[in-house]
């Protein structure tokens, strides 16, 4: 990381991956990423370099061994990979493959950790003097009165911005519905996860009485908790994050099913190189035109894998041209980076 970004969850001074590639016979690759956020439920890098030992190329065919830490992420690389690979060869976008009535572009929001707030205010005028219309602010690292003061600061310096806030379920309930009472005045677009995500009916009550639209983030993480929020319609939108999802088609799956029940669905990376940043673009590409996503993470990496780095320009993120996800390793790039040599497995 550029430098460490503080959340309610902890805070991510790096962020450690694998690169996962399948090639066909005419030399195409495809190309996926598996990087677990350890304080999300996701496991490590060592996880997933524990089940391509284990399980090696068999899980292009079975991916029903990985289960439990780090799985998820693998599974998304893999399922990527072979979408990538599957699109290159069909000479289209891996967002196509998805949806026939993908988008090219989508709205993003910039994204503000925690910090004093005179920091925050000057965070945000430079993100909306680059065009960001969307400021996403985490929230619940502290106090509830330092996270309104912290808020305020924002909203004098950029008081035409929406402003959302990401809680990260740092609240019980009675903090949340606080919390909304002295924000409204404030104009916040939308608040996520403001309650624990294993909480649903909280957050369902909380959406029912609260003034601000309410976003379920963690909660859709766990099979059980998302179930519970979909047969609620416990918040106005589902966030959706295809490394913790276990890929693009299971976060599309539930992206359809959230919006065929009338919530919205907004797409998240989890700070992944551009590779993981494509993957989530396509995903917003393929589902309806929603609020602004959550993919300019990019900005914060002091790195990439790629021969281009995804960022967005004026607060909106352009599918690449290129067929599959659009985008194409760097091995200089990568080789700065690695901290091991790629391992081959023949099917």
């Amino acid at each position: 990381m550029r430098s460490p970004f503080a959340a309610a969850h902890g805070t991510t001074e790096e962020r450690r991956g694998v690169i996962v590639q399948i090639l066909d016979s005419d030399g195409r690759r495809g190309v996926g990423e598996a990087s677990p956020l350890p304080s999300f439920f996701g496991g490590t890098h060592a996880d997933v370099l524990a089940f391509l030992e284990r399980y090696g190329a068999s899980l292009l065919t079975d991916v029903s061994p990985l289960t439990g830490p780090g799985s998820m992420a693998l599974r998304c690389a893999l399922d990527v990979a072979a979408l990538d690979l599957e699109a290159q060869q069909a000479g289209t976008s891996v967002a196509a493959l998805l949806s026939p009535d993908a988008l090219d572009r989508v709205p993003v929001n910039a994204v503000i950790g925690d910090g004093p707030p005179d920091e925050i205010a000057q965070i945000g005028v430079e993100a909306t003097s680059r065009g960001y219309r969307v400021l996403k602010l985490k929230v619940g690292t502290g106090t509830l009165a330092e996270d309104l003061e912290r808020v305020r600061a924002l909203r004098a310096a950029c008081p035409r911005a929406s402003i959302h806030l990401d809680a990260n379920g740092a609240w019980d309930e009675a903090t949340a519905i606080d919390a909304v009472i002295q924000l409204d005045p404030l104009g916040i677009g939308l608040i996520e996860q403001p309650v624990p995500a294993a909480d649903v009916e909280a957050l369902a009550r909380v959406h029912a009485r609260s003034t601000i639209l309410l976003g379920a983030d963690e909660a859709m993480a766990d099979p059980v908790s998302r179930e519970r929020v979909l047969a609620l319609g416990a918040a106005y939108c589902v966030i959706l994050k295809p490394m913790v999802l276990g890929g693009l088609r299971p976060a599309l799956e539930i992206g359809r099913r959230a919006t065929s029940q009338g919530m919205r669905a907004i797409v998240t990376t989890t700070f992944d190189s551009s590779i993981g940043t494509a993957t989530s673009l396509a995903l917003a590409c393929a589902l309806p035109h929603g609020p602004s996503h959550g993919l300019a993470t990019g900005e914060h990496l002091a790195g990439d894998v790629v021969t281009h780095t995804l960022v967005p320009e004026l607060g909106v993120m352009v599918r690449p041209a290129m067929p599959g996800l659009g985008v194409a390793v760097d091995e200089a790039a990568l080789e700065r980076v690695a901290t091991a040599p790629w391992s081959e497995r023949a099917l």
